[in-house]
Parts: C-alpha cells; sequence; structure tokens
C-alpha cells in the first residue's frame, strides 16, 4: 500500500510504494531493499527503518504517518494529497552493496523531494 513521505516540515514529499520510493508524480525514483534505501541506478544512499528514511549520514530525510522509526522530533503534518497514478515500476538494477551504518543524527541537510535528484 502505498504512502506518503513526509519532510521535516510535515509536508507531503515523496511516496513510499512497497519497495519503491516515487516523486509526488508517481515516478521510481529510487528503492527500498531490506532496510537499505538506493537510488534509481543502484547506488546506496541511506537506510530506511520503521516507516523513516534516512541519508547515507544516518540523519533523517522524512518519515510515514505512523513511523515507528527514530526522529529527532515529530512535526506535524499537513493534509495529504490524493495518490497520483502510478506507471510501471521500471526494471530495477543490480543494488551495490551497503556502508557501515553511523549512529543516528538530527535532520538531514538535504530536502527530502531534492535527494533522490542528487543521488
Amino acid at each position: 500500500m502505498a504512502k506518503w513521505l513526509f519532510d521535516r516540515h510535515g509536508s507531503p514529499r515523496l511516496i513510499l510504494d512497497d519497495d519503491c520510493v516515487r516523486d509526488a508524480s508517481g515516478h521510481v525514483v529510487g528503492w527500498v531493499d531490506s532496510n537499505g534505501l538506493f537510488s534509481i541506478k543502484g547506488r546506496h544512499v541511506g537506510w530506511a527503518e520503521g516507516g523513516v528514511l534516512y541519508d547515507i549520514r544516518n540523519r533523517a530525510l522524512g518519515f510515514t504517518d505512523g513511523a515507528s522509526g527514530y526522529l529527532p522530533y515529530r512535526p506535524g503534518t499537513s493534509g495529504t494529497p490524493g495518490m497520483p497514478g502510478f506507471s510501471g515500476c521500471p526494471g530495477r538494477p543490480g543494488l551495490s552493496g551497503m556502508c557501515g551504518r553511523p549512529g543516528f543524527g538530527g535532520w538531514s541537510d538535504s530536502s527530502l523531494d531534492g535527494y533522490f535528484r542528487s543521488a
């Protein structure tokens, strides 16, 4: 089931759709595998745990409503827009290995919706 991912300000920015991360238009921008977060090209870019996405420095990028993972603080969330139509998922690339995970930090300096564009 697809769920909106909220940024540090509580605004819906991305969509978590099973093992796909989608932008607000429904296009796949990344992958989740186990607790790893990967770019569209398969490069390890962070972690996903308990409904929270973390950047490569293990700082929170965004969260789903009802997330149980670590957050530095939980902002109030604004209303969620309707779900866009989804195209099929592209072929999943081979995924790179994951680096060691550092301890939790605060909120990421990267924006949730911009993170995958630069990954």
